[in-house]
């Protein structure tokens, strides 16, 4: 195999790579140390061409196309065979529960509840994502049964939900949640996120960032994070809002999560650890 990189970018994150700014730069100089060329495609292009091909945030296609996605934080990244984080190689990874540093989590809760009050209020956040009407593959049930679902469980608290910014939906699924008792749809995430009980959600990144502030989840679908949440998938519907609320080790947990399973732009160690792990998805460096 050559050592070709095709790189698919958008002009911006080319002019990154190309004056060696963030992960696009990092990934770029790391394989021309290594004696790798470096060539550009459009983020759409498609993947041809002899050599890796590294997409940011789009399907790969075939052994040796791999995705460049955002790991969730600021500078936290990963490179992975799929773009699909329930598959990722973290996803199938066990926590082993070593204690972590201490200022991860309270730093990155500095950052991200800034302004906000850290409260259990008695209500349950519920993150909607798309497609309310239908269960996909990787989900236990469909956004609209997860509601019912979570009523039935917990039949004490009221649902606080948000719509996606970015999710386009019918008229058939907003129908869908009028009239439910108990549910309310609200605007804004963080505040709510801040004050609930705990969050129920298929997977949205609003239940990993809860665990900066303590905030157990209920998850109705896979994903990466799932390890130390209360997954339907894994324990069922009852078994998964009776084990919510358990003590967790969220601050082990997210410095694990970030610090050693994902990519970081910054730092001493992120052009060596960036060098591990494109060796390990094989690639002759």
């Amino acid at each position: 195999m050559k050592r070709v990189l095709w790189f698919y970018l958008d002009d911006s994150k080319c002019a990154l790579a190309e004056a060696g700014a963030g992960i696009f730069g990092a990934v770029v100089a790391v394989l021309r140390a290594a004696g790798w060329q470096v060539f550009y495609r459009g983020p759409r292009d498609d993947i041809a061409g002899d050599g890796f091909h590294l997409v940011y945030n789009r399907a790969v296609e075939g052994p040796f196309c791999f995705s460049l996605r955002r790991c969730y934080l600021e500078k936290y990244y990963r490179i992975e065979a799929t773009n699909d984080r329930w598959d990722w190689e973290v996803a199938g990874t066990t926590f082993p529960g070593k204690p972590g540093q201490a200022w991860f989590q309270p730093y990155w809760r500095g950052r991200l509840f800034r302004g906000l009050t850290i409260a259990q209020d008695g209500y349950i956040f519920m993150p909607l994502q798309g497609k309310l009407l239908q269960r996909r593959h990787f989900q236990a049930a469909s956004p609209v049964e997860m509601i019912r679902a979570t009523l039935d469980a917990d039949p004490q608290r009221r649902i606080v939900a948000t719509l996606h910014p970015r999710e386009t939906y019918s008229d058939a699924e907003l129908a869908a949640l009028r009239g439910i008792d108990r549910f309310e749809l609200v605007t804004g995430s963080m505040p709510w996120l801040a004050g609930c009980d705990y969050v129920v959600t298929q997977n949205s990144s609003l239940a990993l960032q809860g665990f900066f502030a303590n905030k157990p989840a209920v998850l109705f679908a896979r994903i990466d994070f799932h390890h130390i949440a209360a997954a339907v998938g894994q324990l069922g519907v009852a078994q998964a809002f009776a084990a919510v609320q358990q003590p967790r080790p969220y601050a082990d947990y997210l410095f694990w999560f970030f610090k050693k399973q994902a990519l970081c732009e910054v730092g001493e160690d992120s052009a060596q650890r960036l060098t591990e792990r494109l060796r390990t998805l094989g690639w002759p460096i």
